[in-house]
C-alpha cells in the first residue's frame, strides 16, 4: 500500500461522523470520571456559632433577670 492510499484512508476513517461522535462521547465520559474522582464537598459553613450567638443572653437581659431575682427575695 502506497503511503498517499494509506492518508486518503486515514483522512476519510477520521471525517466518518461515527467516528466523530464517538470521540466527542467517550471525551465527555473521561471528563465526567475525572470530575467524580477529583470532586470535594466544599466544607459547611458553621451554624453552631449562630445558633450560640441567639441563644446567649443580651446584656439587658441579664439585667432584668437580675433585678427580678433581688425583688423576689
Amino acid at each position: 500500500m502506497k503511503i498517499k492510499a494509506f492518508f486518503d484512508i486515514i483522512g476519510s476513517v477520521l471525517k466518518d461522523w461515527r467516528v466523530i461522535v464517538t470521540l466527542v462521547v467517550m471525551l465527555f465520559v473521561m471528563w465526567a470520571a475525572n470530575f467524580i474522582l477529583k470532586y470535594k464537598k466544599k466544607p459547611r459553613k458553621a451554624k453552631k456559632e449562630k445558633a450560640q450567638k441567639q441563644e446567649a443572653p443580651k446584656p439587658e437581659e441579664k439585667k432584668e433577670e437580675k433585678k427580678e431575682e433581688s425583688e423576689s427575695e
